[in-house]
């Protein structure tokens, strides 16, 4: 697989776990994007996937990573929420 150029390879922020994750899933159908976050060195991804797609793709990329890595991958799940507002007490 190509590698993706970008900040994590000019500045070597990232690492080989988080390349696989992001390299991986941005081949599939139903991921929306994926990106390496945070401070890098060993830090997360984060991956929109479709709606329905997210145990499959889970699975697919847990095995992956095992058999890449010999390490259980963890995933945490999150929704997107409102975001911020403005308060105004009555």
């Amino acid at each position: 697989m190509k590698p993706i150029k970008g900040y994590r390879k000019s500045v070597e922020v990232s690492c080989a776990e988080l390349d696989m994750i992001v390299d991986t899933l941005k081949l599939e159908k139903a991921v929306i994007g994926s990106r390496m976050m945070g401070g890098g060195f060993g830090g997360c991804t984060i991956n929109l996937i479709k709606k329905g797609e997210e145990e499959a793709i889970k699975s697919k990329l847990s095995k992956l990573y095992l058999d890449a890595f010999e390490i259980e991958l963890k995933i945490y799940d999150v929704k997107i929420g409102n975001g911020t507002s403005l308060y105004t007490a009555n």
